[in-house]
């Protein structure tokens, strides 16, 4: 029950970051950067690109490919539909300076920041993320949310040897924080990284779902939400009422 609750853990990526924005308009912008697509048609290269991310992110999660062959073999075999051929070093380049792309898009949110720091007067807060540490402290850095969080309160799946939605994923920030599964809630946007993965840790969970998708298990989160502006509006949190829209 909330009630019960001690720790409020996040999701980073298209949690408390607009990951798949910066994403598409990272990779819109690269791909008239770059000697490798620029003269390619836009649409019909994002669409393979879509395609191909997907298919592969499915790979990743069941273990079978790496996330740099997930990086790779999009470009790759998206390139292959135009009879183009990379290399899997050039493919590591052009995602080099996509990720450049990326981090100078993300801008800071004040009104998260003040969210997540009333939350702090009621509840210890954390954040647990699949990814690279390099990467994902780069994001949170351009997010400014070391001004909100300590690097102990940051789990990175890479430095934890350990990716959601493995159980030890989500064990390891309790046991540091000293509190049980059953105190605990984790908010993510992924139904099986986040959602079945914290459930089956023994924890709460909320599910971010802002397309409004059919849960594929029989899993029950205490509610689903649009984002993190919803968030605040149905979760009663014991404090005073603080505004999450965006300036």
């Amino acid at each position: 029950m909330i009630k019960d609750i001690k720790l409020v853990l996040f999701d980073l990526d298209n949690t408390l970051l607009s990951f798949s924005e910066y994403w598409t308009e990272a990779t819109h912008t690269i791909f008239y950067l770059s000697d490798f697509t620029k003269d390619l048609p836009f649409d019909e290269f994002f669409s393979y690109y879509r395609q191909y991310d997907q298919y592969f992110w499915e790979l990743h999660h069941e273990g079978r490919i790496s996330l740099d062959e997930v990086r790779q073999q999009r470009l790759i075999k998206t390139l292959d539909e135009f009879d183009q051929k990379i290399s899997t070093e050039e493919a590591d380049c052009y995602f080099n300076e996509f990720f450049h792309q990326l981090i100078h898009l993300v801008k800071p949110d004040q009104a998260l920041h003040k969210y997540l720091l009333e939350l702090k007067k009621s509840y210890q807060i954390g954040i647990i993320t699949n990814g690279k540490v390099e990467e994902q402290r780069a994001k949170i850095q351009k997010m400014n949310l070391h001004n909100v969080l300590s690097e102990e309160e940051i789990f990175i799946s890479e430095e934890m040897g350990i990716e959601k939605p493995h159980e030890e994923a989500f064990h390891i920030p309790l046991v540091k924080y000293g509190v049980a599964p059953s105190q605990a809630v984790y908010i993510g946007d992924s139904w099986n990284n986040d959602i079945v993965g914290a459930i089956d840790a023994g924890m709460s969970a909320i599910w971010i779902n802002p397309q409004n998708m059919e849960a594929p298990t029989n899993h029950k989160p205490l509610f689903i939400t649009e984002n993190m502006l919803t968030l605040k509006e149905e979760w009663p949190l014991q404090f005073k009422e603080v505004k999450l829209a965006s300036k």
